[in-house]
Order: structure tokens, then sequence, then C-alpha cells
């Protein structure tokens, strides 16, 4: 892994926007997890989702309309597995949730996405849009269309 993309894309941000998918859904399934960085984490991807006026946009459709945003998902989604699970680790030692089946929030606290800076903040624009599409499919639809080869 390029030590660039490491320290662009590292726990702390991930954390930050793992907590503020909890604080927009009840749960969060495990299988879901590993798809959220390698969307929210590219830029890309969230200036398009941020700019798109239909913010009940399906997966589908935006695979269909940016094909190139997807081109290297299987290569973010396998870099971005080990900045997922020891953010997933780092929320769960510090009693922020639960894991199971399910990721839960416990004591979330409230980020301010003021503070936390401008990238943060088009993500979090994101997040909703994308629980959205990811919605619409079932975990295994949502592997095979992002074409995920573990």
């Amino acid at each position: 892994m390029k030590e660039v993309y490491y320290t662009y894309n590292n726990e702390a941000l991930s954390s930050c926007i793992f907590l503020s998918v909890l604080s927009k859904t009840d749960k969060l399934e495990m299988g879901i997890a590993p798809l959220i960085l390698p969307l929210l984490l590219d830029d890309r991807s969230v200036n398009y989702i941020n700019n798109v006026e239909d913010s009940e946009i399906s997966l589908n459709i935006l695979i269909e309309q940016q094909p190139r945003l997807f081109t290297s998902f299987n290569q973010r989604f396998l870099s971005l597995l080990p900045v997922m699970i020891n953010s997933l680790m780092i929320l769960k030692q510090s009693g922020q949730i639960e894991i199971g089946t399910h990721i839960e929030a416990r004591n979330s606290i409230l980020l301010k996405d003021d503070n936390l800076g401008e990238r943060y903040t088009k993500i979090e624009k994101a997040i909703p849009a994308v629980l959205y599409m990811f919605s619409l499919l079932s975990i295994s639809e949502l592997y095979s269309l992002l074409k995920i080869q573990l």
C-alpha cells in the first residue's frame, strides 16, 4: 500500500465516517462495512454523489453513468480492508460501537462536521445517498455489482 494513500485515508477519518454512518442508521450489517470506505474515501465518487441532483440515485445508475469511478473499486476495497478493521477495533475498544453480525453504536459522541475539515464535510454530505443506494440491494448483489474479488 502506498504511504501517501494510507496517510490520506487513515483510521481517524475512517472512524469518524463510521460514527457518522451509525448516527444515520440504527445498525450496519457487517457485510456492508467494507464497502463504505472504498466509496466514501474516493474524492471523485464523493464529489459526483454530492453533485447529483437526485439524492435517491441507485448504485446501478451511478455505475452506468460513471463507470470510471468503479474501475478501481476492488483495488480500493482490498487496500482499505486493514483501515476498516483497525477503525472498527478502535471504536469497539473505546466503547463507541458493538460488533456482532451488525455494527451498532453504543455511546457515540456527536461529530460536528465543521470541526473536522472540508474533506470530512463533503464525505458526511454524501453518506445519506450512499446508505440509500446500499439499502436498495442485498449484500450479495452489492458485491456482485461492485465486482468484489476476495
